[in-house]
Parts: structure tokens; sequence; C-alpha cells
């Protein structure tokens, strides 16, 4: 698991020619299944073009580095990708709401929680501390994002120092995932 703000702007190196390719820049996914379906990278240099690739060729997101298989991986077109419907890029629902059905506004998004691996969005990191986990009770829309009801925002525990953002979003969709610990009744013994 990783964050988009983490990865954003993350140099893409490829490991055939292992030379810098660019940056990671944005990505597209699909609306309904999450599915990351590619990467947009900005080359290197203060006039440098925009390029893109498919999510299967960024092999691996690290710590420091993206890596690509080829330079040949990537197709440098210089032009903004068009809009498709049904999917969206990243950058365009930054800041975007998250409403319930009833129309109440429960924040707006900060950043993206993705499963580099399987190449899907995983959850919603909202203004405030709070993680949306997209499931079936969460609709994705172009415009704004549907809740079934508030009760499915988990709050974020507050950052500690040596504590990273995975083990606070991994210990919060433990919790989610657990049935609530009954205590033992008290003995009637005596």
């Amino acid at each position: 698991m990783d964050t988009w703000k983490r990865a954003e702007k993350m140099q893409v190196v490829s490991l055939k020619e292992g030379a810098i390719v660019g940056r990671l820049d944005d990505f597209q996914f699909d609306l309904e299944s999450r599915q990351i379906y590619g990467w947009r990278l900005k080359g290197l240099g203060m006039f440098s073009k925009a390029g893109g690739t498919p999510a299967a060729r960024i092999t691996q997101i690290g710590a420091d580095v993206a890596f690509i298989t080829s330079e040949s991986d990537v197709e440098w077109s210089g032009i903004r990708a068009k809009a498709v419907v049904g999917r969206a890029w990243a950058s365009g629902y930054i800041g975007m709401s998250v409403m319930s059905r009833r129309g109440t506004v429960m924040g707006a998004v900060k950043d993206f929680v993705i499963d580099v691996q399987a190449d899907v969005v995983t959850s919603m990191i909202l203004h405030g501390n709070r993680l949306l986990v997209l499931d079936e009770q969460v609709q994705t829309g172009s415009d704004v994002i549907i809740v079934r009801s508030s009760d499915i925002l988990i709050d974020l525990p507050e950052e500690e120092q040596r504590e990273p953002w995975w083990a606070r979003v991994r210990d919060a969709l433990r919790a989610r995932r657990s049935p609530p610990q009954l205590e033992a009744p008290p003995s009637t013994e005596g």
C-alpha cells in the first residue's frame, strides 16, 4: 500500500537502461472498479513534455523511486490526456466533496491509498484525517462522491513521531474488519 501524495513527483527509473525517465505526475483510474489504468509522467527539465504508460509497466513504487521496465514503455506525446467517460484523473479528485445520500458534506478528498501491486485505489484520505474505504457503500462520480452513511468513515489516529502513515491506515482497517470484543459477564459465584 502507498499513498498518492508520497508517490507524486517521485522519479521514475528504467530497469533496462538504468536511466531516470521522468517523474510520476498523475494516474487515471476507473470510477467503478477503482482499477488504475495508467500513469502520467513528466519528463525532466523546465520545459519537459508529458508522457504516459500503462499501469502494468510500473513494476514497483519504492521508498525513493518508481521503476519502469524500459524507456520505450513511455509514450511521450506532450498533449494532456483527454477525459474518458467512467475514468478520472487523481489530480481532478483532490478537493472533491464527499457527501451522504441526504446531502450532508462529510469532507473533501486529500489523498488516495493505492495498492501498487494490484494497480487499484483502495481508499481515500479526507481532510480531517479520516479514511474512506472504497467499497459497495461508496459511489464515485465525476463531480461528487456519495456514501451510504457517515458511519463508514474511519478516524485515523494522530500521527506519532515513529509511526508511519501506513501503520495508522493498517490499524484503522483492521479495527473496522474485526468484530467487537465482548467482555465476559461478571461471575455470580460468591
